[in-house]
């Protein structure tokens, strides 16, 4: 009997734990449109209409502790890069409102704030929305080009210095 119980507590596991992760997008792999997404106007968002350019896609969310420092890093970074790729900063708070408190809060100035609500979201999963921080560099075609997940927060400027090579890498391609 308690062997039994084990097998099915591990059953329960693996399918509870692996389906959300596993549709991630992947280096390779087209973009997924954003398909409930608002810029800070309110005005649907489409990175559709960023084809034929270079976009960082990094997703978080108000609760997101590492999120609060990851943003300010990527938004400096953003400035390096202005005219050559777009950072857009894509909050998954279920409330609208809360997404833009918290980047008004971090001062963000050279981002493309974007707010997607989870939960009435399909394509939230695929940004890893539950493994937040997680960012995406997407070339002119729409083929992510690399992933980035998690951020550490002791280490800011390595973070800033990994993400920075990756894209000066990937532009010096093109």
């Amino acid at each position: 009997m308690r062997a039994l119980l084990v097998l099915l507590v591990l059953a329960v596991i693996a399918t509870v734990g692996t389906p959300a992760s596993a549709d991630v997008l992947k280096v390779g792999e087209k973009y997924a449109e954003l398909d409930v997404a608002v810029d800070a106007k309110g005005k649907a968002f489409k990175l559709k209409a960023y084809k034929d350019k270079w976009v960082v896609v990094t997703v978080g969310a108000a609760w997101c502790k590492p999120c609060k420092k990851e943003l300010p890093v990527w938004d400096k970074l953003a400035a390096t890069y202005k005219g050559k790729v777009t950072f857009v900063a894509l909050d998954v708070d279920d409330e609208i409102n809360d997404g833009k408190k918290f980047h008004k809060k971090l001062k963000l100035k050279n981002m493309t704030l974007v707010y997607m609500p989870a939960a009435s979201s399909s394509a939230a999963g695929r940004y890893g929305a539950e493994t937040m921080p997680t960012t995406f560099i997407v070339d002119p075609k729409g083929v992510v080009r690399h992933v980035h997940s998690g951020f550490n927060e002791s280490d800011p400027s390595g973070e800033s210095k990994k993400l920075q090579g990756a894209l000066d890498k990937l532009l010096s391609k093109t």
